[in-house]
């Protein structure tokens, strides 16, 4: 198990906002630290499961009975619906209370945060997890999920050092390695390395013919594992992160050109050097 650092004193309850996989795995780690969690869904079904599954030590179908006394607030829903939770929850929150979240995009949130509530932008600091899965729900959460993991937080404008400080601290509580850059700059570096890859796998999945999936192998799979994501969760990342998302759109769709043509002309030597160069950059990612 990763040495992690000692508890904050008062980091004492937390409300999950959205417990699935990331939420429900969120939460079973900082139980794991004598965190008292509590979980919040629409369903009462969900906090039935959340409770049942050891991620959460209560549920409620109310955010304000879920957020109530909490030092920290995580909004776990599909980024479409996280400023709405986020202001939702603030409304009884303490002064000192803080929220983050764990949303694919940024800027988009962060803006609408604080042009809507000055007072939440104070408190509120965003935060992406870089884990997770295909597979969805609590059922799929394990304690150990974000250990080694990045968490990227971009906090925004009006956001106190001293929130963006203790919001690090939190999230070092669930084994995660903090890296802080601007909105801007996580929303064009993931288009590039999480949401065009994304689409991208669904594109391969959806071209291939029904006569050839008897034929496909590990390496079809594996180009498409992603693609098995929740559609309605990806709609609104694209939504959220359109503009990005289209600019790496289009660097993929000029070099897809550019490799076509040294097929078309029939060139070995550029397709061979392609190829090197792109082995020798996954090589150095991993």
């Amino acid at each position: 198990m990763q040495t992690l650092p000692e508890k904050p004193a008062w980091l004492r309850r937390v409300s999950i906002l959205g417990v699935g996989l990331l939420g429900g795995s969120v939460a079973m780690a900082l139980r794991r630290r004598g965190v008292h969690v509590v979980g919040y869904s629409r369903r009462e079904s969900s906090c039935r499961a959340a409770i049942e599954a050891g991620a959460v030590d209560e549920g409620f179908t109310e955010i304000a009975a879920a957020c109530r006394g909490s030092d920290v607030v995580v909004v776990a829903s599909p980024v479409d619906k996280i400023v709405e939770l986020a202001i939702a929850a603030d409304q009884v929150l303490g002064d000192d209370a803080l929220i983050t979240d764990v949303g694919s995009t940024k800027a988009r949130i962060v803006a609408e945060i604080e042009a809507q509530s000055p007072s939440l932008a104070r408190k509120f600091v965003a935060a992406h997890p870089i884990a997770g899965s295909e597979k969805t729900g609590v059922e799929n959460a394990t304690a150990t999920l974000l250990e080694g993991k990045l968490v990227i937080m971009t906090p925004g404008d009006y956001t106190p050092a001293v929130a963006v400080d203790r919001v690090a601290a939190f999230w070092m509580q669930t084994g995660g390695d903090i890296l802080s850059m601007s909105p801007e700059q996580h929303d064009q570096r993931l288009a590039a390395v999480s949401h065009v890859p994304h689409l991208v796998s669904s594109l391969l999945a959806s071209l291939v013919d029904d006569e050839c999936l008897p034929l496909v192998g590990s390496g079809w799979r594996d180009m498409t594992r992603v693609a098995a994501g929740d559609p309605t969760m990806w709609t609104a990342i694209c939504v959220h992160n359109r503009e990005a998302i289209l600019g790496q759109l289009d660097h993929f769709s000029d070099a897809l050109g550019s490799l076509r043509e040294m097929l078309a002309r029939g060139d070995m030597a550029a397709l061979k050097s392609w190829l090197d160069e792109a082995k020798a950059r996954k090589e150095a990612s991993e």
